[in-house]
Parts: structure tokens; C-alpha cells; sequence
């Protein structure tokens, strides 16, 4: 069987840095209004009678794992090279764990160690597979590595965006307790 034919990707690695925030910018943007929406997200927890749901996870949020799990069972070559999930999706599980629960003491803290450990697993896996991605899809192992570098960090510059507290997205920090929004009488069940 005929391995794709892929280039290397250096100028878009090159390029792709420079567009993505620093961890420090990121942060400032967000720790505004995510301190609010934690204290939010506290009041919401401690209100009598709501209760967390059971967790779940969607493997990768964005659609990663959806749109992977779908390329690789049309793609039986792209399954065959890549996996029929992203090899990654463990770190995305955990993650969604943290999320899920929401903790809101030091809870920009805890989000922000819990957003760099999945950059960190992403990256940690990427450098045990890179050897096997390489010879699968014919790429320089290096070139494997800057590429899975980069979906790292592009994971945690969106999630550091994007997961805040209380903004009825489903990958939310605290998406396991009710939204902010929902006003819920005491003892009613999710």
C-alpha cells in the first residue's frame, strides 16, 4: 500500500507561532473576567439542591476526535497511519475531568495547571509516537514533533480562551454543574 505523500511544514510552523498569543497575554485577557465568572460558577455550586451530572467526556473538544473518528472511517488508510482517534485523546480525558468538576478555589490557578498539563501530555505523547507517526507517514521524526508541538500549544491557547467558567459552552470550566444562567429552584435534579 502507497504511504501519503505529505511536504514538510516549516514555514507554517513558522508562521503559525507568531499569530498565537503568549501564555501571559492569554491569561491577562481572560483572569478579568474569568475571576467573576468563577465566583459565579462557586455561587452556582453551593446553591441548595443542584448537584453535579455524571461525567463525560467528548474525548477531544472542537470536534478533534469527532472529526478524526470520522476521517479515519471513511479514510481506511488515514486510520490505518493515524489511528482511528487522535493518540492523544487520553490527555483530552483527564482534562475533561478537571473541567468537568470545576473547582473554583484558586480556581483560575487550577484551570491554568490543568490547561498546561494537557499541553504537556499532547507533547509527552507526541515525543514517545513521533518515531511510529514518522515511519507511518513517511515525515522527518522532527518534523513530527514541531507539528504535534504546535496542536499542543493550539489546544491550550483555545482552551485558556474559550473554557471559562459560566459561558454556556460544553467544554466550560465546571460543565459538569448546571450553567451560571440556569436559575434553578432548590431540589430540582439535572
Amino acid at each position: 500500500m502507497r504511504k501519503p505523500c505529505f511536504t514538510s511544514f516549516p514555514l507554517l510552523l513558522a508562521m503559525v507561532p507568531a499569530v498565537l498569543a503568549t501564555d501571559n497575554s492569554v491569561d491577562a485577557l481572560t483572569q478579568t473576567v474569568e475571576r467573576d465568572q468563577m465566583q459565579r460558577l462557586a455561587a452556582q455550586q453551593h446553591r441548595p439542591g443542584i448537584i453535579i451530572k455524571r461525567f463525560n467526556s467528548d474525548g477531544c473538544s472542537g470536534g478533534m476526535s469527532q472529526t478524526w473518528e470520522f476521517i479515519a472511517d471513511r479514510l481506511p488508510v488515514f486510520a490505518e497511519y493515524a489511528g482511528k482517534l487522535p493518540p492523544w485523546e487520553h490527555c483530552c480525558v483527564a482534562h475533561d475531568r478537571d473541567y468537568w468538576n470545576g473547582e473554583t478555589r484558586d480556581g483560575f490557578a487550577r484551570r491554568a495547571e490543568s490547561d498546561a498539563r494537557l499541553r504537556s501530555c499532547v507533547r509527552a505523547t507526541g515525543e514517545q509516537r513521533s518515531a511510529e507517526i514518522s515511519k507511518n507517514l513517511g515525515l522527518p521524526e522532527d518534523d513530527i514533533i514541531d507539528i504535534i508541538n504546535l496542536t499542543a500549544d493550539l489546544m491550550y491557547q483555545t482552551v485558556r480562551i474559550s473554557g471559562l467558567p459560566c459561558t454556556e459552552l460544553d467544554w466550560r470550566w465546571g460543565h459538569g454543574w448546571p450553567n451560571c444562567s440556569e436559575a434553578l429552584e432548590p431540589g430540582n435534579q439535572i
